[in-house]
């Protein structure tokens, strides 16, 4: 009975330092609709440490909750039209493209939107995306609600 007594408070110590869920996340705004903008891949120049846009194309990108996204636009030569579902927090967003071969990530030599990237939604016009692929290259997609 008496080593009860002591593991009474220990065991409500303990309880108590366990993280909960968030009864409350934090809400966010999630893009939907048809946006256009373009699409840059930026290199670091090893020499000047500054940034070159190598590639650009206009796309569209159609997001929606309820049926995924799709990319479409200028595709022929830089980045690939594609199509897939979403996921988003508060800060980054995952797309898992469909048109993507499993564990390659790129198809025919085109940049694809596939995995995850960080945004910037200002709630109703603006929808920006940037993804490191690595130390010297960033793609960067600067959309617009249309």
């Amino acid at each position: 009975m008496r080593r009860l007594l002591y593991i009474i408070p220990v065991f409500l110590l303990l309880t108590s330092c366990m993280k909960t869920k968030d009864a409350n996340p934090t809400p966010f705004n999630v893009p939907n609709g048809n946006f256009s903008g373009k699409f840059w891949t930026l290199h670091k120049n090893a020499t000047t440490g500054k940034y070159d846009t190598t590639k650009k194309a206009n796309l569209q990108l159609y997001i929606s909750t309820s049926s995924g996204y799709k990319v479409t636009g200028d595709t022929a030569t830089v980045h690939a039209g594609s199509y897939g579902d979403f996921a988003m927090d508060p800060n980054y967003i995952q797309f898992i493209d469909k048109t993507v071969a499993a564990g390659t990530g790129v198809v025919a030599n085109k940049v694809h939107l596939n995995g995850v990237y960080q945004y910037y939604f200002d709630g109703s016009v603006v929808f920006q995306l940037q993804q490191a692929y690595s130390d010297t290259l960033v793609y960067q997609y600067d959309f617009r609600k249309q």
